[in-house]
């Protein structure tokens, strides 16, 4: 008796998604990895658009840029771990949440709307 080896169907309307933990990690699923090729890059520049709640990542494959966090790859994800970043703009996640993960025309860019993270309450840390 041969055996067959049995493939489950991806969701046609599989889009990319971000988990971010209380941790501060942003992990990028499948969808991300394989719609984004982030496969293929090893470092990430984060950025944030405060009026829009909007985060940035820009990937590289060398560590020639300032603030460049190397990322980490798993099976099928991509991830990154920066706590300083949501320290830095009041971002407070309490428990996991998804968002979709969409890529900026102009630059290239991978952009998480986070507007429905709440602000960290308190003073905020002072600019350098």
């Amino acid at each position: 008796m041969a055996f067959e080896k049995f493939v489950p169907p991806q969701a046609a309307g599989t889009r990319p998604r971000a988990t971010i933990r209380p941790s501060g990690l942003i992990s990028f699923d499948a969808a991300s990895v394989v719609a984004f090729g982030l496969e293929s890059v090893k470092f990430a520049i984060l950025f944030f658009d405060k009026t829009r709640k909007i985060v940035g990542v820009k990937t590289s494959k060398k560590n020639d840029e300032e603030g460049a966090l190397p990322l980490s790859k798993r099976r099928r994800s991509v991830s990154l771990k920066s706590p300083q970043f949501f320290h830095q703009y009041g971002l407070s996640v309490d428990e996991s949440q998804r968002f979709e993960v969409s890529r900026d025309s102009t630059d290239g860019m991978l952009l998480i709307n986070v507007s429905d993270v709440k602000r960290r309450r308190g003073r905020r840390p002072k600019k350098a």
